[in-house]
């Protein structure tokens, strides 16, 4: 079967593996969103692993699915106060080889709505992990800073709920209102951007961590009496809870590229010209 596969220098390219064996139900993916936790792995320490965890795949009545990525046991201390994504079950794959396969091995999912494009079950995955986060934003005057996919998401979802959002962005096609004034929470969703977020944080305000942003400096959360919440990932009852949102989200539609293309769609991710790419099959 096709899957983008890691090659020994990093580099990724559409490859024939074997179908996959063990665990789980054999299902055919239709779609699958690329993530920058998937750039990320774009190295040799990687070689050989299959790409994608936003996946929409399809059972044998028909129906679609949006898979979930990473399981935890619901039940240790961990996962009893909040932190599944640490919960030592948490790091074993439920989606074999990758979801940016012909065919994947799964062993959890949430249905998806029929009517639905499959570009928007994409979504699934990425929104519960934003709803995972967005729980941990205190209320008031929000900054995001990385106002890509998932800063947007982020964005949507806080404004829903009542705050008053900003967002700033290296990239100045993508920033949004910015604030006029020290903030009570900052979302850091992109990769630096900790300077940014110590400058517009008032005393006593929450730093929210979901992307590996820089060093934060403990003498400014001393002195400032910050509080830093760390946050990544999904649990299963965030997925429900984000196919139900998506109802009514309007989220940005991303760019959809066929599985061959995924070399133009990596590209555009790279250059910051699509906010989202999403590679059917």
């Amino acid at each position: 079967m096709r899957a983008v596969v890691v090659g020994p220098e990093g580099e990724p390219a559409v490859a024939e593996v074997p179908e996959p064996d063990g665990p789980g139900d054999l299902l055919r993916v239709v779609a699958c969103g690329l993530c920058g936790s998937d750039v990320e792995k774009l190295d040799a320490a990687h070689a050989g692993a299959v790409l994608g965890h936003e996946v929409v795949a399809e059972l044998d009545d028909g129906r679609r699915v949006a898979l979930v990525h990473h399981a935890s046991c619901g039940e240790c201390e961990r996962c009893l106060a909040g932190h599944e994504s640490t919960c030592e079950r948490f790091a074993a794959p439920t989606i074999r080889p990758g979801g940016l396969a012909e065919l994947v091995r799964a062993q959890a999912w949430v249905e998806v709505p029929a009517g639905w494009p499959d570009w928007r079950g994409t979504m699934v995955e990425p929104l519960a992990c934003v709803l995972r986060g967005a729980a941990r934003v205190p209320a008031g005057r929000v900054l995001i800073v990385g106002n890509g996919f998932i800063g947007r998401l982020f964005g949507l979802v806080l404004e829903r709920r009542g705050h008053d959002v900003f967002a700033v962005d290296t990239d100045p096609r993508r920033a949004g209102r910015r604030p006029d004034g020290p903030v009570d929470a900052v979302v850091l969703a992109g990769r630096g951007g900790v300077e940014t977020a110590l400058a517009c944080v008032k005393p006593g305000g929450t730093v929210v961590v979901f992307a590996e942003a820089g060093v934060i400096p403990a003498g400014e959360v001393y002195r400032r009496e910050l509080t830093i919440v760390g946050t990544r990932s999904a649990a299963p009852p965030y997925m429900s809870e984000a196919v139900a949102l998506l109802h009514d989200l309007d989220v940005p539609e991303p760019t959809v590229l066929l599985l061959e293309r995924f070399a133009e769609g990596l590209e555009l991710h790279r250059r910051r010209d699509a906010l989202k790419v999403v590679f059917t099959l």
